[in-house]
């Protein structure tokens, strides 16, 4: 049974929160005392006001009662009130007005029960009327389960040819052969026709047939469960009335009572009638027959008597349809539905089966011949996911957290921190020393070391310089002597300190890059593993969005299955739907809530519910109904 039918557990709790108000003006203490009970009475009026708070829906999540525990209930104090034979005058009324009160709840009860029934009834019946069109639809299809069903017909043709066989005495073993080979031919040419193109299409076109036939039967069987739907709510609406002052008053007359008994009458006379399969506009003849006809012969509004009997025979009926014709209607929908419906599994999923079971042993031949290759290549997969995790996206981030904590090892360098200091060091030492071997570059004055340290610095090489254009004039002189050696080894020194203070530029612009340089060390480890993981994501959760996606569809389909039934059914002299159109609403409505339930968050799921009342209000009329179809259409699908 689907869960949460949540329309009829709405209109069931709404009634029976009218009814609890009637119950408290009943049971108040005032009234009690104001009549003279026994303490028979007032024990017996305590037992009927717990099996009222058993019975009763104070919640709209609240489920209602099985069947059988709602039967047991009403069957015991069936028993005890029966049993008890001498009531005095007195106290005969007040308690007929609880006895009453519990079999309107029970009513209500039951009628909410038997709506549950009907409506998943309906929907499973929908579900096959669905099935026969989706099968009808393709040619292929219908080729699918001609196949599907040539098992099961060759057997009825075997058991037929051979039953005709074998209801002719015949005279001889060969007799019999030739009359068995003269049967099984008429059938063959009966089935397949006169040439091959009929040969082949005879049985799909036999199988549509059958597809057809099933579907109407269904569809039939569906219109009886929607009007049987719209009779019982509107039998449920009778208690909502605005002219039941009775309700509000708290007094137990003789127009609700006959409300009561016509909600028992009409629960009695759907059962029997929907037993019958007629047509729609029958069964709603039959119903308002049955009730007009019960109403006249039980004579609810005569006086004398006992007042409580009245009310214990609808309370024994209830428990009759409850225990009797409730479980025996459950029975005969699933016969029903088992005979016109789809096939079962085994017809429709033999072949597939078959053909897994005679190529399994090739299958696990092949793969038991590649063992080997298949696990390694297994292992090779997990090895490489677990190198690539390591070197591609662990490392990097290692690395990275190490720049952002000015971790020494992690720094990027192409030097080390001290090799331009030495060579500079050295540089100097080596101009120093090259103008103090050489009177002539300072004329006999003290050279100032400190002068020649910081023109080094600055990179100016004046005094070498000149001393190496001097001994270009006579290199061999020079070269003899060493200066001209000298001179251009200290040309070679600054052209490598020239070369490290442009690397170590280059190592500072580096170093203050360096977090971007983790970062996109890091990146397409991360976006392969992002891409992997989306990936996967996907492939896992993919049925999950087309879960949804096909929510979100059921519900447009739904939505538009609501107002072609408003704009195409039949408007009554009242302004309402008919009673097949309303029970149509009423299936729509609860799909629409469960698909809504589905891809819809709690608030948005209260204000849809809202919208569905609001459109099962057949007393509004049929304007108003499409005006809300108008606001639904724009508040959820635009």
């Amino acid at each position: 049974m689907i869960l949460g039918m949540s329309v009829i557990r709405e209109t069931v709790c709404g009634v029976n929160t009218q009814l609890d108000r009637l119950q408290q003006h009943i049971s108040s203490p005032q009234r009690l005392e104001d009549t003279d009970l026994s303490n028979e009475s007032l024990e017996t009026i305590g037992q009927l006001q717990d099996l009222i708070n058993s019975i009763s829906v104070t919640s709209k999540t609240q489920p209602l009662l099985p069947p059988s525990r709602l039967a047991d209930l009403l069957s015991g104090t069936f028993s005890r009130l029966q049993a008890q034979t001498t009531i005095h005058e007195g106290n005969s009324a007040q308690l007929s007005d609880h006895v009453w009160i519990v079999t309107a709840k029970a009513a209500i009860q039951a009628s909410g029960l038997i709506m549950n029934t009907l409506l998943d009834q309906t929907l499973q019946l929908h579900d096959e009327t669905y099935y026969w069109g989706e099968m009808l639809g393709s040619i292929w299809y219908s080729g699918l389960y001609t196949v599907q069903k040539s098992p099961v017909q060759f057997c009825r043709w075997t058991k037929d040819a051979y039953v005709a066989q074998t209801g002719q005495a015949a005279p001889s073993i060969t007799a019999r052969w030739s009359q068995f080979y003269q049967i099984a031919r008429q059938s063959a040419w009966r089935l397949g026709g006169h040439s091959i193109h009929a040969h082949f299409l005879s049985p799909i076109r036999s199988s549509r047939t059958e597809m057809r036939q099933k579907r109407d039967e269904l569809l039939k069987m569906k219109d009886l469960h929607t009007s049987s739907l719209g009779l019982l709510m509107e039998g449920c609406r009778i208690f909502e009335a605005n002219d039941f002052t009775s309700l509000n008053a708290g007094t137990i007359n003789t127009q609700w009572c006959d409300a009561v008994h016509r909600a028992v009458v009409l629960i009695e006379a759907i059962f029997h009638h929907i037993a019958l399969e007629p047509s729609t506009d029958e069964l709603e003849q039959g119903v308002f027959a049955t009730l007009e006809r019960d109403i006249d012969n039980i004579g609810i509004h005569t006086p004398g008597g006992n007042p409580v009997h009245k009310p214990l025979d609808l309370i024994e009926r209830l428990v009759h349809v409850l225990r009797k014709k409730l479980p025996h209607h459950t029975t005969s929908m699933s016969l029903f539905i088992r005979r016109h419906g789809r096939p079962s599994s085994i017809v429709r999923y033999w072949l597939p089966v078959s053909v897994a079971l005679l190529s399994g042993s090739a299958s696990m031949r092949f793969l038991a011949n590649r063992q080997e290759e298949i696990i390694q290549s297994i292992v090779d997969i997990g090895s490489t996911t677990i190198d690539f995790w390591g070197n591609w996206v662990v490392d990097p981030i290692r690395k990275l957290i190490g720049t952002i904590r000015h971790d020494e090892k992690s720094e990027i360098a192409i030097m080390s921190k001290n090799s331009l200091l030495a060579d500079r060091a050295s540089l100097e030492r080596m101009v120093v020393d090259f103008i103090r071997d050489r009177p002539d570059l300072h004329q006999g004055v003290v050279a100032d070391t400190t002068a020649i340290v910081n023109s080094v610095k600055e990179g100016d090489l004046t005094a070498v310089l000149k001393a190496y254009e001097r001994d270009l004039r006579s290199p061999f002189l020079g070269t003899v002597r060493g200066d001209l050696i000298r001179a251009l080894l200290i040309q070679i020194q600054k052209t490598k300190v020239d070369v490290e203070i442009a690397i170590s530029g280059i190592d500072a612009l580096l170093k203050s890059q360096e977090l971007v340089f983790g970062f996109v060390g890091l990146t397409p480890g991360i976006l392969v593993s992002f891409a992997t993981m989306r990936w996967l994501g996907g492939l896992l959760g993919s049925r999950r969005g087309m879960r949804k996606g096909k929510q979100r569809y059921e519900l447009r389909r739904g939505l538009r299955n609501v107002a072609r039934i408003l704009t195409s059914s039949a408007v009554l002299s009242n302004g309402t739907v008919a009673y097949k159109d309303s029970g149509q609403l009423i299936c729509e409505a609860e799909a629409l809530l469960q698909h809504m339930k589905i891809i819809s968050g709690s608030m948005q799921f209260e204000e849809f519910r809202e919208d569905i009342r609001d459109l099962l209000n057949v007393q509004n009329g049929v304007d108003k109904q499409l005006r809300v179809i108008e606001r639904m259409r724009w508040a959820y699908f635009q």
